[in-house]
């Protein structure tokens, strides 16, 4: 009793308006408090409506959430027995190289190596994120070649390794008009594109070269160095010829090669079905990746420009494309209808993919293979003829092919024709490659020759 307080209201009463003792007043009185009920009703039900809109879209994103929780569950588990699975497995160890290898040079590890440290993840992750950046902002050449200019370029022979025996593969030096070709007998030279002449030979002493036929060759963008593929990998002086080291990590033969962006690492893959990265710097064999599930060996590898992922490609016609970091297949599909992938090749953007077979070549759209998968289907196939070997240029503007004895030249985003050499060799073209900004092409043939395209 004690907490209550007297209140005194006001007694007094105010009377209403004399306007509203009216009928007319009273039916506005009412018309505007029927008014502001029905707003209020408006308002009440705008704030309904809203409402059960966020709610649907909150139950929306719930269920998402689930769904992509219940996957990355699944995955977990699938990659923990895959993960048990492969502690199982031996650790690819290779023969003792032979007396031949060692005169050659001091052969790389070849155990199962120590794996892509940490460090070489950091350096490849910077290497992709500088390459990406400048990519998006990166100007076309003043120089690269125009489509006339290619059009009407003219052949000049060059009569490599005597003209004696079948040239299979080529490559070009990105800021030099040198040229390196292997050919069936195990030979590999370097040659000067402008003056169609012999700059020196690798390998000139017999126990240093190759034995079998030369898969691959590739020049180093910044270091006096060619490395060859056949019955293992070497690395040579691209001035003097002298070979430099040896690795002898497949038990069969190597049939693809390449170089990281870095230009610090190496890929090598062989018909033993499997492949493996290296440290150039320190010469170790850093990881041998075997393919379990191939059907046939690998018939070329190449990583994409920016050097995260590797392509590689086999003898059953499947395209398998690796996250290197982690070595893990994040998508396969077929290529050449069960035929042999000769070839493939990243275009500069890294949007495309090009592979060869007996059917042609096909390019394929990345973007859109991520999503089908299996079920891709190639961007573009170019019919006619079988072809061993295509390549982008280094603008990305430009698609050249060994098509059956010719070499063929298209747009790479129109894919209209450029041009056709048609009178390239008389008999198959094995390989193929740009010289800088497209000034030149090279082409090399089973008729013992390759031809300067200028």
């Amino acid at each position: 009793m004690n907490d209550l307080v007297d209140l005194k209201p006001n007694s007094a009463v105010k009377p209403k308006s004399a306007e509203i003792t009216s009928l007319t007043g009273m039916i506005s009185m009412f018309q505007n408090e029927w008014d502001a009920h029905v707003l209020e009703m408006h308002l009440l039900r705008k704030e309904l409506d809203s409402t059960r809109t966020e709610l649907s879209h909150t139950l929306y994103q719930h269920d998402a959430a689930c769904r992509v929780i219940a996957k990355l569950l699944a995955d977990q588990e699938v990659l923990k027995s895959e993960l048990a699975e492969a502690k199982k497995r031996p650790v690819h160890v290779a023969p003792a190289p032979s007396a031949a290898a060692a005169a050659a040079g001091a052969a790389m590890d070849v155990d199962g190596g120590p794996g892509i440290s940490d460090a070489i993840k950091r350096k490849m992750d910077a290497k992709s994120a500088e390459l990406s950046k400048g990519r998006k902002k990166r100007e076309i050449s003043a120089g690269l070649a125009k489509e006339d200019a290619i059009k009407g370029y003219g052949s000049k022979l060059i009569k490599a390794h005597g003209a004696k025996v079948p040239t299979l593969c080529v490559d070009v030096h990105p800021t030099k008009p040198n040229v390196v070709s292997g050919c069936k007998t195990g030979e590999i030279e370097v040659l000067c594109a402008d003056k169609a002449s012999l700059l020196c030979k690798l390998g000139s002493d017999k126990h240093a070269g190759h034995t079998h036929p030369v898969n691959r060759v590739v020049f180093h963008a910044t270091q006096d160095l060619v490395i060859s593929a056949a019955e293992n990998v070497r690395l040579w002086s691209s001035t003097s010829g002298a070979a430099i080291k040896t690795i002898s990590t497949h038990t069969s033969e190597v049939t693809g090669l390449s170089l990281h962006a870095t230009g610090d690492y190496l890929v090598a893959a062989s018909v033993d079905r499997s492949w493996a990265f290296y440290d150039l710097e320190t010469g170790t064999c850093c990881q041998v990746v075997p393919d379990t599930t191939a059907k046939g060996g690998y018939s070329g590898a190449q990583f994409h420009p920016d050097g995260l992922i590797l392509g590689t490609c086999t003898v059953d016609s499947t395209v398998k494309v690796w996250d290197v970091k982690s070595q893990q297949n994040v998508v396969s599909f077929p290529a050449h209808g069960g035929a042999k992938i000769n070839s493939l090749n990243f275009s500069e953007n890294g949007y495309y993919l090009a592979t060869t077979g007996s059917d042609g070549v096909k390019v394929w759209d990345l973007r859109k293979v991520a999503k089908m998968g299996a079920n891709a289907v190639p961007a573009k196939h170019f019919e006619g003829a079988s072809s061993m070997d295509a390549r982008f240029d280094m603008s990305g503007q430009y698609l050249a092919a060994a098509f059956g004895n010719a070499v063929k030249v298209w747009q790479a985003k129109t894919w209209a024709d450029v041009a056709a050499y048609d009178t390239a060799h008389t008999d198959v073209v094995t390989s193929v490659a740009w010289g800088q900004d497209a000034k030149f092409l090279i082409s090399a043939s089973l008729d013992n020759t390759l031809q300067v395209w200028a």
